[in-house]
């Protein structure tokens, strides 16, 4: 049982490499369990993530999806960030209760959280893969002691990756591979 409040699902090989998965900006958890299939190792136990935000068309009846608010690119709300990260705390140690290392997998928003949850707490995590994701334009005024990342394997899948992101990840020490899609990712390095 999880210590967090987020809506979780879990599925692969109980006992296989823990992987944490969040979906897109507007997902859901069924987009976090399609994310984990295609991008976790077979071996992988998947642990997918609904984010805690819920939109709305109109502001009532129809969900349009679920989403991590992080604000906007070039300004992160903090509030909400610091929120989210506290959750996904408990996920990742959790998801590690064994000492092991877990992989981090996101798309869009998800991607963005799966780094930053990384750049939190890298010691607890195996690798990073974000689908076109972007850290905040305003991640050095972020008021968070970000750790040395010490070759950290970030895989960033998408054909214009960031390059404020991309610079910030390796400055801070990541091992980063950049691919141009998810088919691309399944090919050897």
């Amino acid at each position: 049982m999880t210590r967090s409040m987020l809506h979780t699902a879990r599925l692969g090989q109980p006992g296989g490499q823990p992987c944490l998965v969040l979906h897109d900006r507007y997902g859901d958890l069924d987009d976090a369990r399609t994310l984990g299939r295609t991008l976790a190792p077979a071996s992988a136990s998947i642990l997918a993530v609904q984010a805690p935000r819920l939109q709305t068309v109109g502001g009532v009846g129809k969900v349009q999806g679920y989403y991590w608010y992080v604000g906007p690119r070039e300004r992160a709300e903090l509030t909400s960030l610091g929120d989210s990260l506290f959750h996904l705390e408990h996920l990742l140690l959790d998801a590690a209760g064994g000492g092991d290392k877990v992989t981090l997998i996101g798309a869009g928003e998800g991607g963005t959280m799966a780094l930053l949850t990384a750049m939190t707490w890298p010691e607890k995590v195996a690798e990073v893969i974000a689908v076109d994701a972007a850290l905040p334009l305003n991640f050095n005024r972020i008021p968070i002691e970000w750790p040395s990342m010490g070759g950290l394997r970030v895989t960033l899948v998408g054909e214009n990756p960031s390059e404020v992101t991309t610079d910030l990840l390796v400055a801070r020490g990541v091992a980063l591979r950049l691919v141009p899609s998810i088919a691309a990712q399944h090919q050897p390095a």
